[in-house]
């Protein structure tokens, strides 16, 4: 899961938040350094990768993009999941995805002080170029992909994968569909929990 589905599964959550965003930024037992409520938003990112890594189903999405995507189709899953979670949600969610990204960015950059560097310095591009919103369009998952691959240092064809979304964009969305109800209902006993 990227972006999109992280924040949507914070549950309106502001401290659930600012965790699941920056979680990736936080390694190891740093995550210790914040306040718990913050905390729980970082185990909650690394709970959805770890439900999401190892579902059958997603498995099976991998499958469609292997040959092209080699290994980076764990990364590229994640953001062709977002898309298909931006064009499916009205069917998750009864909030505008408009409306939804807009209130995103408004919490994080009310926070923006609590964000770790790397945090504070990818929120001003995502915002500008509203990066969750722009993932329901091919071409916001292209220019998404696009950027990761210059940014990474090994070879790779992220740049086209949009090719293979639109090639397989039935049996992903499928796929996608079967998928997150169960996400949903992990996280939601998650948080419960928490």
């Amino acid at each position: 899961m990227n972006y999109l589905a992280h924040f949507f599964l914070s549950n309106n959550d502001e401290n659930l938040i600012i965790g699941n965003y920056i979680a990736d930024d936080i390694k190891g037992k740093a995550y210790l350094d914040y306040p718990t409520e913050i905390q729980q938003g970082i185990l909650l990112h690394r709970k959805i990768d770890d439900f999401t890594d190892s579902h059958s189903t997603v498995e099976n999405s991998k499958v469609l993009i292997r040959e092209h995507q080699s290994k980076y189709t764990p990364v590229v899953m994640d953001v062709f999941y977002d898309y298909f979670l931006a064009n499916n949600w009205n069917t998750y969610s009864e909030k505008e995805l408009l409306a939804f990204t807009n209130h995103i960015y408004k919490v994080l950059f009310k926070n923006i002080n609590h964000l770790p560097t790397k945090s504070q310095m990818r929120l001003p591009f995502m915002a500008k170029s509203n990066w969750l919103y722009n993932y329901r369009k091919i071409s916001g998952i292209e220019k998404s992909l696009t950027g990761m691959s210059k940014r990474t240092n090994y070879a790779n064809n992220m740049n086209n994968a949009h090719h293979i979304l639109k090639e397989q964009e039935l049996a992903l969305n499928e796929d996608f569909n079967q998928f997150f109800p169960e996400l949903i209902d992990f996280c939601d006993t998650e948080i419960k929990s928490f």
